[in-house]
């Protein structure tokens, strides 16, 4: 029975045993309470208001509550879902029907522990505090009710009780309890069970126990004003693949230690936020958006009874059926995030998901792609086709190790896992058979592309090449400190022939880009897509070639304002809604922001980084959309609004990038290649991990109109470190000087500032570089603010480079518009040198360029600065 059909005659009844203080069930129980206690806020909480339709996700380690803001919701206990369109509705004595709780819901505040749904009406208001806890397998509701007169509160959720995906049980059915006062959800062998229910409840609506239905279970729970005062309300629920009598337990410690797991939550949250690299920076949006995606990456571990704790690919609704977006194990996309978690060090659950994929290896090596979270009840690795049908996971697992070891320096780990990595390589090896040192999807299996004309008659992909090569790249140093003779000689005899073939089997001449792959008949697929960025990622194009790739990687065809294209909108095959086809992806988009950098392209790089900041407001509260529109800036009606390889590409963009954090701990070794842009002055990063050192990274800079100064102060807590700073002077610069704590000093071979601190053993050790000069060009990056529902218009830098004579500028935007572009440096003056735009001097540190109407919608354009 739904809210809107309760009878109205039972209403005044129930308000009656309100007053009179009597149990309207007949059970004679006395309802237990919650008191009241205070909810932080959280330095980082996100409010707003109540968006129809918006997903709203509350998730822990054993449950999951995934809804909308208006309040309606799944309920997920690992590995079941217990029940569809939980929610809430509203009666009191003045009102003569129910109130539905989605037309009265106002605002969100979303926090890292808990987050809150409040419904306000002119009689009342109730907060819904949602909680997911830590370690018991449920969740948990308060409501905070503030009513002068008596309410009910009226919750309805349709059972389900059944495994994810693909998993099944047959013979379901649920009953209330009236002593418990909870719905009790089972099956015919009571093995699997599911309680939801409520201390405070004293009706509900019955249905036949031997069968679900369709039909709503419905529990009234009435609130007694005085005491609501005092007191929360508590909804609960709770299950598992264990006896009846354990899910009843844990059931009543939610409520019985409601405060407790509510402190275990925020203590969580706090220690996330207080241990892991931190930024500040001028833009405190940014700042905030990487605290969240600590939180998020942290949100992936799921705890399954059966499994073991993994990570997750991301969370979204399952509607009628049973797949809660990607809720289930991952290997390459718990890879991807692992980049990002190494970055900020999360090394702990990074530890933890290495060892978890290595668990799920298959006897021949090759490494999990999937594993549902019903994977333990059905005969999921040996009948379904899902679990290893990819070929990057394998050697993306092995890079995962890689960097984590680079970072944490862990030779513990690496021994542990030494048995897996050699099972690992031994299975790469039988996926190259062609005798060019790359890997093939012919043998493996999918890498880039899953559906769609792209992977047609296709032998091997860029994405799978690049991740094997920057496998290679770290097997020769990880065999070499186990002291693996055989895999060592074997990688340094692989490496530079497959590093030769994707630099030149991949490349194409006449298009001046990276193809997407080679065919089965020995030739190419020409199509311009996002992947040769993975490869520009790990810095393994050659120079010249890599730039060139990245310029057309530059253009609206891949990157729109709100992040890249898998395949060029000037396709055949490119349509703007097909998953593979066109659509826009956040993890992509890191990929391609990441190789911008890499090769010293940060005009091009930073406004990709930046738009997946943005989604971190503009979508699902905290969270990132797994993909978007290529029109449009909206995310897809059937994306997984809460995709955690999509919070990466905020991450390692920043971090590894803008950053240019890189740390080497078994050699001691850190290099830092900051790119800021141009318009920042000053930038803090906190809490950078290498080994047992945690650095903090102040960087200063200042222009004049002779040159430039550029100020980094390091901080360092534990071993001794040795830094190489990159400087970062502009294109052009001459008279560049450098010191060291006020001492000059040379750039060495490999053009760093080289300094060790810590040698002293002293708790902190810090040192000042200097680097200033005299002349050079700096270009900010364009800033583009997005709006919902906007198509892609905003400008784009192509190449910008300094010669003898000046500096070129090569640009690219849509027909009749003006963008103004941040200069700083030398003082210039523009020419148009070719293409349809015009350039004015607005003042000295900003150029207007504007596009003619009469040209193609989008167009390029050539300008050159020259000094005076």
């Amino acid at each position: 029975m739904a809210l809107d059909s309760i009878p109205r005659v039972a209403l005044p009844a129930l308000f009656v045993a309100v007053a009179t203080g009597l149990p309207a069930n007949g059970s004679g129980q006395s309802a237990a309470g919650v008191p009241r206690f205070g909810i932080a806020p959280s330095p980082i909480e996100l409010t707003g208001p109540v968006r129809p339709g918006e997903y709203l996700g509350v998730t822990g380690p054993r449950s999951a509550w995934l809804g909308l803001e208006t309040g309606e919701a799944e309920l997920w206990v690992h590995p079941l879902k217990v029940g569809n369109r939980f929610r809430l509705g509203f009666s009191t004595p003045a009102y003569g029907t129910p109130i539905p709780g989605d037309e009265v819901a106002r605002t969100v505040q979303v926090r890292p522990e808990l987050t809150t749904i409040t419904y306000s009406h002119a009689a009342f208001q109730v907060r819904q505090h949602i909680l997911a806890p830590a370690d018991l397998p449920g969740l948990l509701l308060l409501l905070d009710v503030d009513s002068p007169e008596p309410l009910e509160i009226i919750a309805e959720f349709e059972p389900v009780l059944n495994y994810m995906w693909p998993g099944s049980i047959g013979g379901q059915y649920a009953y209330w309890d009236a002593d418990r006062r909870v719905f009790v959800l089972s099956e015919s062998l009571q093995e699997r069970n599911a309680v939801v229910g409520s201390p405070w409840a004293v009706n509900s609506v019955e249905h036949p126990a031997h069968q679900l239905g369709e039909a709503p279970r419905t529990m009234v729970i009435p609130v007694d004003p005085e005491r609501a005062r005092r007191e929360f309300i508590p909804i609960a629920v709770a299950g598992g693949t264990t006896p009846r009598e354990e899910v009843f337990a844990s059931y009543e410690r939610l409520i019985a230690e409601a405060r407790s797991l509510y402190d275990a939550k925020r203590a969580w949250a706090d220690s996330v936020l207080a241990s892991t690299a931190s930024i500040e920076s001028p833009d405190p949006r940014l700042d905030l958006a990487l605290e969240w995606a600590k939180i998020n990456l942290e949100e992936q571990r799921v705890c399954n009874p059966d499994l073991g704790c993994g990570f997750v690919a991301g969370w979204g609704h399952s509607r009628n059926g049973t797949r809660p977006g990607f809720g289930w194990f991952f290997g390459g996309d718990a890879a991807q995030t692992m980049f990002a978690m190494e970055a900020l060090g999360q090394w702990e659950l990074v530890a933890e998901e290495l060892a978890f994929l290595a668990t799920y290896q298959r006897d021949d090596g090759k490494i999990t792609h999937e594993i549902s979270q019903a994977a333990a009840r059905i005969p999921w690795f040996d009948v379904y086709p899902y679990a290893y049908y990819h070929a990057d996971t394998t050697p993306y697992w092995m890079v995962a190790l890689y960097e984590y070891w680079r970072a944490s320096g862990d030779d513990d780990l690496l021994r542990e896992l030494w048995p897996a990595y050699r099972r690992a390589w031994a299975w790469c090896l039988t996926a190259e058979t062609d005798g060019d040192g790359i890997i093939e999807n012919t043998v493996g299996g999918l890498a880039a592309v899953e559906v769609g004309g792209l992977g047609a008659a296709l032998h091997q992909d860029i994405y799978l090449a690049g991740i094997w090569v920057a496998a290679l790249e770290g097997t020769m140093a990880l065999a070499e400190r186990m002291g693996d003779a055989g895999i060592a000689d074997r990688a340094r005899e692989l490496a530079p022939r497959a590093r030769a073939t994707l630099n030149n089997a991949y490349w194409l001449d006449d298009a001046g880009y990276h193809a997407f792959g080679i065919l089965a008949d020995g030739g190419t697929n020409d199509n311009l897509t996002v992947w040769p960025a993975t490869a520009a990622a790990f810095g393994l194009f050659d120079e010249a070639r890599a730039r060139a790739t990245l310029a057309h990687l530059a253009s609206d065809r891949i990157s729109s304002d709100w992040g890249a294209h898998m395949l060029s909108t000037e396709s055949e095959l490119y349509h703007p809604l097909q998953y593979n086809m066109g659509t826009v992806w956040p993890f992509v988009t890191g990929y391609v922001s990441w190789a911008q950098y890499r090769y010293r392209r940060p005009w091009a790089g930073f406004h990709l980084m930046d738009a997946v900041k943005q989604m971190t407001f503009d979508w699902s509260l905290g969270r990132h959309p797994e993909l978007l529109s290529g029109t449009f800036y909206e995310p897809l009606d059937q994306t997984v609004p809460h995709q955690f390889f999509a919070t990466s590409a905020l991450v390692t963009p920043l971090l590894r990038g803008v950053i240019g954090w890189e740390p080497d701990a078994p050699l001691d070794r850190v290099r830092l290649a900051p790119q800021l842009p141009p318009d920042w002055p000053a930038v803090t990063v906190r809490r950078l991990r290498a080994g047992e050192t945690t650095t903090d990274v102040e960087i200063r800079q200042r222009w004049t109109e002779e040159g430039g100064e550029q100020r980094t102060t390091l901080t360092i807590r534990g071993p001794a470190l040795t830094f190489g700073l990159v400087p970062d002077v502009p294109a052009g610069a001459r008279d560049v000087s450098i010191s060291v704590n006020g001492v000059a000093t040379e750039l060495t071979e490999d053009g760093t500032v080289e300094m060790t601190l810590g040698e002293t053993g002293a708790a902190d050790d810090r040192a000042e570089i200097v680097v200033t000069w005299n002349g050079g060009l700096a270009i900010a990056p364009p800033r583009i603010d997005l709006e919902p529902g906007q198509g892609s218009n905003g400008l784009r830098i192509l190449d910008f480079n300094a010669d003898p004579d000046g500096w070129t500028l090569e640009v690219e935007g849509v027909a009749g518009r003006s963008y103004e572009l941040g200069i700083f440096g030398a003082t210039v003056e523009p020419d148009v040198v070719e293409g349809a735009a015009t350039t004015a001097l607005a003042n000295r540190v900003t150029v207007r360029i504007t596009f003619p109407p009469d040209t193609a919608e989008r167009t390029t354009a050539v300008v050159r600065f020259t000094t005076p």
